[in-house]
Protein backbone atom coordinates (compact mmCIF):
# COMPACT_ATOMS: atom_id res chain seq x y z
CA UNK A 1 0.00 0.00 0.00
CA UNK A 2 2.83 2.34 0.87
CA UNK A 3 4.52 1.84 -2.54
CA UNK A 4 1.21 2.56 -4.25
CA UNK A 5 0.85 5.90 -2.37
CA UNK A 6 4.43 6.80 -3.23
CA UNK A 7 3.82 5.99 -6.87
CA UNK A 8 0.70 8.17 -6.98
CA UNK A 9 2.47 11.02 -5.16
CA UNK A 10 5.48 10.82 -7.52
CA UNK A 11 3.21 10.73 -10.57
CA UNK A 12 1.22 13.74 -9.38
CA UNK A 13 4.41 15.69 -8.66
CA UNK A 14 5.75 14.89 -12.12
CA UNK A 15 2.48 16.03 -13.72
CA UNK A 16 2.51 19.26 -11.73
CA UNK A 17 6.10 19.99 -12.71
CA UNK A 18 5.30 19.30 -16.36
CA UNK A 19 2.29 21.64 -16.29
CA UNK A 20 3.88 24.49 -14.32
CA UNK A 21 5.62 26.28 -17.24
CA UNK A 22 2.38 26.44 -19.22
CA UNK A 23 0.41 27.88 -16.33
CA UNK A 24 1.45 31.51 -16.09
CA UNK A 25 -1.02 32.09 -13.29
CA UNK A 26 1.00 29.75 -11.05
CA UNK A 27 3.94 32.12 -11.38
CA UNK A 28 1.76 35.04 -10.28
CA UNK A 29 0.31 33.08 -7.38
CA UNK A 30 3.70 31.71 -6.33
CA UNK A 31 5.45 35.08 -6.63
CA UNK A 32 5.74 36.66 -3.22
CA UNK A 33 4.12 40.08 -2.80
CA UNK A 34 7.56 41.63 -2.26
CA UNK A 35 8.72 40.33 -5.64
CA UNK A 36 5.68 41.89 -7.35
CA UNK A 37 6.26 45.25 -5.67
CA UNK A 38 9.96 45.17 -6.55
CA UNK A 39 9.22 44.42 -10.20
CA UNK A 40 6.64 47.22 -10.38
CA UNK A 41 9.02 49.66 -8.67
CA UNK A 42 11.93 48.64 -10.92
CA UNK A 43 9.76 49.03 -14.01
CA UNK A 44 8.60 52.49 -12.91
CA UNK A 45 12.18 53.55 -12.14
CA UNK A 46 13.48 52.35 -15.51
CA UNK A 47 10.55 53.94 -17.34
CA UNK A 48 11.15 57.27 -15.58
CA UNK A 49 14.80 57.14 -16.64
CA UNK A 50 13.68 56.68 -20.26
CA UNK A 51 11.15 59.51 -19.94
CA UNK A 52 13.82 61.83 -18.50
CA UNK A 53 15.94 61.12 -21.60
CA UNK A 54 12.99 61.74 -23.93
CA UNK A 55 12.86 58.04 -24.81
CA UNK A 56 9.09 57.86 -24.56
CA UNK A 57 8.66 54.85 -26.80
CA UNK A 58 11.10 52.80 -24.70
CA UNK A 59 9.28 53.76 -21.50
CA UNK A 60 5.91 52.73 -22.90
CA UNK A 61 7.32 49.49 -24.34
CA UNK A 62 8.81 48.63 -20.94
CA UNK A 63 5.49 49.11 -19.18
CA UNK A 64 3.64 47.23 -21.90
CA UNK A 65 5.98 44.24 -21.77
CA UNK A 66 5.88 43.86 -17.99
CA UNK A 67 2.14 44.55 -17.78
CA UNK A 68 1.33 42.00 -20.49
CA UNK A 69 3.58 39.36 -18.98
CA UNK A 70 2.48 39.58 -15.34
CA UNK A 71 -0.90 41.40 -15.37
CA UNK A 72 -0.20 43.08 -12.04
CA UNK A 73 -3.23 45.23 -11.19
CA UNK A 74 -1.02 47.44 -9.01
CA UNK A 75 0.93 48.46 -12.11
CA UNK A 76 -2.05 50.16 -13.78
CA UNK A 77 -1.69 53.41 -11.86
CA UNK A 78 2.02 53.73 -12.53
CA UNK A 79 1.55 52.90 -16.22
CA UNK A 80 -1.30 55.43 -16.56
CA UNK A 81 0.69 58.15 -14.75
CA UNK A 82 3.65 57.59 -17.08
CA UNK A 83 1.35 57.87 -20.10
CA UNK A 84 -0.09 61.12 -18.80
CA UNK A 85 3.38 62.46 -18.02
CA UNK A 86 4.37 61.78 -21.63
CA UNK A 87 1.17 63.44 -22.87
CA UNK A 88 1.96 66.51 -20.77
CA UNK A 89 5.43 66.63 -22.33
CA UNK A 90 3.84 66.59 -25.78
CA UNK A 91 1.41 69.35 -24.72
CA UNK A 92 4.35 71.48 -23.51
CA UNK A 93 6.13 70.98 -26.84
CA UNK A 94 2.95 71.98 -28.66
CA UNK A 95 2.64 75.15 -26.55
CA UNK A 96 6.25 76.02 -27.44
CA UNK A 97 5.31 75.52 -31.11
CA UNK A 98 7.66 72.57 -31.49
CA UNK A 99 5.07 70.87 -33.66
CA UNK A 100 7.37 68.22 -35.15
CA UNK A 101 8.40 66.88 -31.73
CA UNK A 102 4.92 67.22 -30.23
CA UNK A 103 3.35 65.35 -33.14
CA UNK A 104 5.93 62.60 -32.84
CA UNK A 105 5.24 62.17 -29.12
CA UNK A 106 1.45 62.17 -29.60
CA UNK A 107 1.96 59.53 -32.29
CA UNK A 108 4.16 57.46 -29.94
CA UNK A 109 1.36 57.46 -27.36
CA UNK A 110 -1.22 56.60 -30.00
CA UNK A 111 0.79 53.72 -31.45
CA UNK A 112 1.68 52.36 -27.99
CA UNK A 113 -1.93 51.28 -27.49
CA UNK A 114 -2.11 52.74 -24.00
CA UNK A 115 -5.61 54.07 -24.73
CA UNK A 116 -6.86 50.53 -25.36
CA UNK A 117 -5.70 49.14 -22.00
CA UNK A 118 -8.12 48.02 -19.30
CA UNK A 119 -7.29 51.20 -17.36
CA UNK A 120 -7.81 53.57 -20.32
CA UNK A 121 -10.87 55.18 -18.72
CA UNK A 122 -8.58 56.56 -16.00
CA UNK A 123 -6.43 58.37 -18.58
CA UNK A 124 -7.12 62.09 -19.08
CA UNK A 125 -6.77 61.61 -22.87
CA UNK A 126 -8.00 59.20 -25.51
CA UNK A 127 -7.37 58.34 -29.18
CA UNK A 128 -9.53 61.24 -30.37
CA UNK A 129 -7.43 63.69 -28.38
CA UNK A 130 -4.15 62.24 -29.68
CA UNK A 131 -5.39 62.16 -33.27
CA UNK A 132 -6.66 65.73 -33.03
CA UNK A 133 -3.33 66.93 -31.65
CA UNK A 134 -1.39 65.13 -34.39
CA UNK A 135 -3.62 66.75 -37.02
CA UNK A 136 -3.10 70.17 -35.42
CA UNK A 137 0.67 69.63 -35.46
CA UNK A 138 0.74 68.54 -39.10
CA UNK A 139 -1.46 71.51 -40.07
CA UNK A 140 0.90 73.90 -38.25
CA UNK A 141 3.89 72.35 -40.05
CA UNK A 142 2.10 72.60 -43.40
CA UNK A 143 1.45 76.29 -42.83
CA UNK A 144 5.02 76.95 -41.61
CA UNK A 145 6.36 75.22 -44.71
CA UNK A 146 4.08 77.25 -46.97
CA UNK A 147 5.37 80.50 -45.45
CA UNK A 148 8.96 79.48 -46.20
CA UNK A 149 7.94 78.16 -49.63
CA UNK A 150 6.50 81.56 -50.55
CA UNK A 151 9.89 83.06 -49.71
CA UNK A 152 11.44 80.77 -52.32
CA UNK A 153 13.11 78.43 -49.84
CA UNK A 154 11.87 75.20 -51.38
CA UNK A 155 14.35 72.81 -49.73
CA UNK A 156 13.59 74.18 -46.27
CA UNK A 157 9.86 73.96 -46.90
CA UNK A 158 10.14 70.35 -48.06
CA UNK A 159 12.17 69.54 -44.95
CA UNK A 160 9.47 70.99 -42.69
CA UNK A 161 6.70 69.13 -44.50
CA UNK A 162 8.60 65.83 -44.20
CA UNK A 163 8.63 66.30 -40.43
CA UNK A 164 4.83 66.32 -40.58
CA UNK A 165 4.79 63.10 -42.58
CA UNK A 166 6.94 61.42 -39.95
CA UNK A 167 3.90 61.15 -37.66
CA UNK A 168 1.02 61.83 -40.09
CA UNK A 169 1.99 59.42 -42.87
CA UNK A 170 -1.37 59.46 -44.64
CA UNK A 171 -1.68 63.24 -44.94
CA UNK A 172 -2.50 63.65 -48.64
CA UNK A 173 -2.19 67.43 -48.56
CA UNK A 174 1.38 67.32 -47.26
CA UNK A 175 2.31 64.55 -49.71
CA UNK A 176 0.92 66.54 -52.64
CA UNK A 177 2.65 69.72 -51.49
CA UNK A 178 5.98 67.90 -51.19
CA UNK A 179 5.57 66.43 -54.69
CA UNK A 180 4.81 69.83 -56.20
CA UNK A 181 7.70 71.57 -54.43
CA UNK A 182 10.10 68.73 -55.29
CA UNK A 183 9.16 68.97 -58.97
CA UNK A 184 9.65 72.75 -58.91
CA UNK A 185 13.01 72.35 -57.16
CA UNK A 186 14.14 69.80 -59.76
CA UNK A 187 13.04 72.11 -62.60
CA UNK A 188 15.02 74.97 -61.07
CA UNK A 189 18.10 72.78 -60.77
CA UNK A 190 17.73 71.69 -64.40
CA UNK A 191 17.70 75.34 -65.54
CA UNK A 192 21.09 75.98 -63.98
Amino acid sequence: MRDFKSLIFTTLCACLIALTPSCSFIHRIAAPAGHEKKLIDDTARQAQAHIALGEYKKALELYSTVYDKYHYPDMRGSYARAGDQIRKSADAMYQKKDFAEAGTVYNTLFESGITTRDFATSLPFDDDYLTGQMKACSKALLEAGLTIYRDGKLEEAISIWKKGLAFDRDNKEIKSTIETATTQLQNLKNLK
